[in-house]
């Protein structure tokens, strides 16, 4: 009998040599790692700093499988059941994909876990404002809408916040203005505190911005006197800076018509462009209120292509129901260029200068002039080129 069963032991031996010589086993870790699950959670219970973790698996398999081997084909979890708040090490749990699979080491073991209430809690909504409008202009009170919003989250960390945020920047900003604005919760020291959702995500910002008395921004006209070489023409005009704010006494300043003139240019006999450095005219008792008082003058000089300088009054339109608009100056200057015959042909009305008010309301601002004109045309310059325009109640 003894022999008879050593028999049967070499045999099985030698079969399973002969099996493994035919179709060797392989080992090695996945080349992907597989996404460990949360299951069992309790209820009224969050995960706090995620809990998202993926694990390493190495496995044993027929070198014949292995290259069908996938990731997902495995499951990865940890069971939360019976824990409560507090900070856990669960083991991580992996259910092999078959029965020719031999799972032989997943890293990490463990899944550190920190459990907490959730909560909810309803926080005010502050703007944060950064930076200053330009002198003679001042911010007026924000409005923010909606004025609070749902914080949700761990309990500990919501117990943290005491004030959502949002940035708001009016450096340079010489107009009235509303933005939506991400938000974020902070703490009391001011530290954002993350891991929190915050419904909605942005508020509505508006900022109020306005001119303060005896100031005003007024459009800089750079003046010529002379007249180009023969072949040659005035091509564009303009001043850097375009603007100045000046500062007075109120009815002073008020009744400047909206743009000041440099004194005059002398392009007798130019045959290139001018860039001169020339002073601004101020009325008596008007000053500058950044010590602005020259520009840079830029005269382009380009012989005769085609070119026309044609005065127009601005066409106002976009005036929302029940308001009306007066502008200064009455007329601009409209620089165009293009065939002669194009040019010679023009007629009343071929050029309009629009002042597009759609997107302002009553108060006075400074808006960007538009021209519309044939295609064949080109406009080189618009003499100014923004309107001081006062939008009232009808």
């Amino acid at each position: 009998m003894a022999s008879l069963m050593m028999a049967l032991i070499l045999a099985i031996m030698v079969w399973m040599a002969a099996t493994i010589q035919e179709n060797p086993f392989a080992e090695g870790f996945l080349p992907e790692e597989v996404p460990v699950e949360v299951i069992n959670r309790g209820e009224g219970l969050v995960i706090v700093g995620g809990g998202d973790q993926d694990v390493r698996i190495k496995v044993r398999v027929p070198e014949s499988v292995w290259a069908g081997v996938r990731a997902s084909s495995f499951h990865a979890y940890v069971d939360l059941e019976g824990l409560d708040v507090g900070l856990h090490e669960v083991p991580i749990q992996v259910e092999q994909a078959g029965s020719l699979v031999r799972i032989l080491e997943i890293s990490p073991t463990l899944l550190t876990v920190r459990l907490d209430r959730g909560a909810e809690r309803e926080v005010e909504v502050r703007a944060s404002i950064y930076g200053e409008p330009p002198q003679g202009f001042y911010q007026g009170p924000t409005e923010i809408s909606p004025h609070s919003v749902m914080v949700r989250g761990p309990e500990s960390l919501v117990d943290q916040v005491v004030e959502v945020t949002g940035e708001v920047y009016v450096r340079g900003e010489k107009d009235t203005f509303e933005r939506d604005v991400a938000i974020t919760p902070r703490d009391e020291v001011g530290n954002v505190v993350a891991g929190l959702e915050v419904d909605p995500q942005s508020v509505t910002v508006s900022v109020p911005i306005e001119h303060r008395v005896g100031f005003r921004e007024l459009s800089v006209k750079t003046v010529t006197e002379g007249t180009p070489a023969s072949g040659y023409w005035i091509s564009s005009i303009g001043a850097n800076p375009s603007t100045v704010t000046v500062m007075g006494d109120p009815p002073t300043v008020a009744d400047i018509p909206g743009y000041l003139e440099t004194y005059p240019v002398d392009v007798e006999g130019a045959r290139a462009d001018i860039s001169e450095r020339v002073a601004i005219v101020f009325p008596e008792g008007v000053s500058p209120s950044e010590e602005v008082r020259t520009v840079q003058a830029l005269i382009g000089i380009s012989p005769v292509l085609g070119g026309q300088t044609v005065q127009l009054t601005p066409v106002l339109q976009g005036l929302g129901r029940g308001l009306e608009g007066a502008f200064s100056p009455d007329t601009v200057g409209v620089i165009l260029s293009g065939p002669l015959s194009d040019l010679e042909a023009l007629e009343a009305g071929d050029v309009r200068v629009v002042v597009d008010v759609s997107d302002y309301g009553p108060g006075t601002h400074f808006v960007p002039l538009a021209v519309e004109k044939p295609e064949s045309l080109d406009v080189q310059a618009i003499i100014p080129d923004h309107l001081e325009v006062v939008i009232r109640e009808s």
